[in-house]
Formats: C-alpha cells, sequence, structure tokens
C-alpha cells in the first residue's frame, strides 16, 4: 500500500516523505506547490502530484487512483495567512481536511494522521496546558483546527477509522517557506548565518512553545507505528523545549554562533495580540505515557543542528 502526504512540499511534509521512502514505503505528495527532486537513495519511490486540497475531485482523485493505505493530512493555511484572509482558512483547513477524512472512508483508508497546533488553545499564559485543556481559540487557524481534531474523532466514532493527531507548537528548523507569526524563532537563525540583519517581531521576554523539526519528525513516525490499542487519547500534545526559552534566550544562543549578528527587536503590535493568546508550556505527558514519546532536542542542540543542516542545503 502507499502513503499519501497532503502537503507534502513543505517544511515537515518533505522530510516525512524522504523518511518514509528511507523505510521502503511508496509514497505520494499531494500539494499545490511544485516539488523540487529527492535524493535517490531511498528504498521506496515518491511521486509528486500537483493538486488543491479546496478540489474536492482531485483529492478523491489521488486517493483512488494511487491505492493509498495510509494518509499524512498536514496541508494547511497557516496562522498569519489565515488571519489575513478567513475564508481561504476555512476553505482550505476545515473543507480539505473533510475532503481528505471522506476520501479515505470511501476508499478503504484506514489510518490518517492529522497534523494540529498549539493554536486550537486560548489561554492565559501562565497555564500549564495537558490534553483536558479546553479549547478555544480565538484565531481562524485554531478555529479550523479544532474543527479538524473533532471531525476525525467523529470519523473514529462513526466509521471505525485510525485517526490520529499530534498538536504541534511552534517548529524550528531550516526551510521554512509559509507566514507564521511565531517564526522569527526559525529567521533569526536564518539571517544570521546569511549574514543578513533581521527584526524581531516581539518583545525580547516573549515565549512561545517551540520543538526543532527532528523531534516533529520523530513524533510522526512514532504515532504512525503505534499499536492501535495502546491509543486511548488520540489526539496528543507533542510537548515543547524545556525549559521553555524566551526570544531572547533563542537570540543569544544564536550569537553564541556567530557574535556579529545584527538581530534587533522591534515589536510588532498584531503579532502580540494573536501570540498573547498562545500559552508558555505545553506538556507532552499523555503521549509519554501512551506510546512513550519524549522530547530529545534542547535549544542548544536544535541551534547547532539547524546551522549545520542549513549549511549543508543546496
Amino acid at each position: 500500500m502507499t502513503t499519501l502526504i497532503t502537503g507534502g512540499a513543505g517544511f515537515i511534509g518533505r522530510r516525512l516523505a524522504q523518511e518514509l521512502a528511507l523505510r521502503g514505503e511508496d509514497v505520494v505528495i499531494f500539494d499545490r506547490a511544485p516539488t523540487e527532486p529527492f535524493p535517490d537513495a531511498a528504498a521506496g519511490t515518491i511521486t509528486s502530484v500537483t493538486g488543491d486540497l479546496t478540489n474536492w475531485s482531485e483529492v478523491l482523485g489521488v486517493v483512488q487512483n494511487y491505492g493509498i493505505g495510509t494518509i499524512f493530512h498536514m496541508a494547511a493555511l497557516l496562522s498569519a495567512l489565515s488571519e489575513a484572509n478567513p475564508h481561504a482558512g476555512i476553505t482550505t483547513n476545515a473543507f480539505g481536511t473533510y475532503y481528505v477524512l471522506e476520501a479515505a472512508r470511501l476508499f478503504g483508508v484506514r489510518k490518517v494522521i492529522f497534523t494540529s497546533s498549539m493554536g486550537v488553545y486560548n489561554v492565559s499564559q501562565d497555564t500549564i496546558v495537558t490534553e483536558e485543556t479546553p479549547q478555544r481559540p480565538a484565531i481562524m487557524y485554531g478555529l479550523t483546527k479544532v474543527f479538524g481534531e473533532l471531525l476525525g474523532l467523529y470519523y473514529v466514532r462513526k466509521f471505525g477509522m485510525d485517526f490520529r493527531g499530534l498538536r504541534f507548537p511552534q517548529l524550528l528548523g531550516p526551510g521554512v517557506r509559509s507566514a507564521g507569526f511565531g517564526q522569527y524563532t526559525t529567521k533569526a537563525i536564518e539571517a544570521a548565518i546569511l549574514g543578513d540583519p533581521f527584526e524581531v517581531w516581539v518583545p525580547e521576554e516573549t515565549i512561545i512553545p517551540i520543538m526543532y523539526i527532528k523531534d516533529a519528525l520523530r513524533s510522526l513516525l512514532m504515532v504512525h507505528d503505534a499499536p492501535e490499542e495502546r491509543l486511548l487519547t488520540r489526539v496528543y500534545n507533542v510537548g515543547q523545549i524545556m525549559p521553555a526559552p524566551t526570544a531572547f534566550d533563542i537570540v543569544t544562543a544564536v550569537k553564541g554562533h556567530f557574535p556579529e549578528a545584527r538581530i534587533t527587536f522591534k515589536p510588532d503590535p498584531n503579532a502580540m495580540k494573536v501570540l498573547a493568546a498562545i500559552p508558555r508550556i505545553i506538556k507532552g505527558d499523555t503521549a509519554a505515557q501512551e506510546w512513550g514519546w519524549s522530547v530529545s532536542y534542547s535549544l542548544e542542540d536544535a541551534v547547532k543542528d539547524f546551522i549545520a543542516e542549513f549549511k549543508g542545503r543546496p
């Protein structure tokens, strides 16, 4: 059977496609964006299909035509773009998720892994978030992610689908292209490597939960591989780098490698308003209990690996 990755040309999806192919799986990437060539060292194959998540016939077609057995549904319009265009956010994130789940039901795809977000929460920044924390998102991106989670759980109850979800914090790693309010974390490091000036658009004391991309990738593979009978919760927070670093801590870690880096702070009220609804601490204890998950990269580990990987990219 073949694995489908929606949004497979993106930040996480492309890495996931390579990992699955190295494990010998055949992978189909479904994405609106052109896909760069992949290395030839994989045991499996990677096929790129250009398509639009908001076009139901295209979603149905890719699931039917390639004999899909598992779907990683990762395509989404992120926070900044969803706030700028709420209609596009609903169409892509909410209707697109429905199309994926319904296509999976119609063509017998049993396992669907869904990437959600810390954006589903809207709590005091002092709240320590667990799976029991109420979800009352204040932004369109978060609203659509809650919809996706609940719709997936409906498909579990109604149709017996094996739906699994992960709520990611802000992901740190080279190669981010989509716009998001928390991506100053990544862009500050890239600017330092390139020798470019960069203005961080939040105050120095700002804390948002972050995780390195390689931990995020590992969590996807682990939840995919976990026996279904162990997944009592189904949708999980996966935690974050601890202790939770401030924006100043991130810049300090970067300047430890690039002392001359021209990174300054110029807070943007619009970004600060959105990030004010993001908690500082998100626990991953349930994932640890049910399928053995733990975060492995510290901030310093993440920055070191980020720099090495960025410099090694074409």
